[in-house]
């Protein structure tokens, strides 16, 4: 479904997320909760859009799982759990088991919640 009025190109909003991501964990390293925050509600609303193209929405995050960063390759993967869990789930096993702190952490964490069936983001 496609939302009324201006609809920013799939590829822009995907950019936005990969500069989200980073941004997320920038803030993170910077134990800036309150940028956390404010950078995760972003999050939230370029995955709306996305959304709203339909299932071609979040496969414009595919290419970020190959990006050199690791949080935006968690991310994407955590993102891509719904329409392409076998592209998504190796790649935080990947990093869940790499050296940058909180992307493994993150990643870790969203494999435990999708093994549990919570996971519905």
């Amino acid at each position: 479904m496609v939302e009324k009025g201006y609809q920013q190109p799939i590829q822009d909003l995907a950019e936005n997320f990969k500069q989200s991501a980073i941004d997320y964990y920038s803030a993170c390293d910077d134990d800036n909760f309150a940028k956390q925050k404010k950078v995760v509600d972003r999050r939230r609303e370029i995955v709306r859009k996305l959304d709203a193209f339909g299932t071609q929405g979040r496969l414009a995050l595919i290419p970020f799982l190959d990006d050199a960063d690791q949080g935006v390759r968690v991310l994407a993967a955590a993102f891509l759990l719904k329409v392409s869990p076998e592209l998504a789930i190796p790649v935080l096993h990947e990093i869940s088991k790499g050296p940058t702190f909180f992307p493994r952490i993150d990643a870790g964490g969203v494999l435990d919640s999708y093994a549990k069936g919570k996971w519905n983001r």
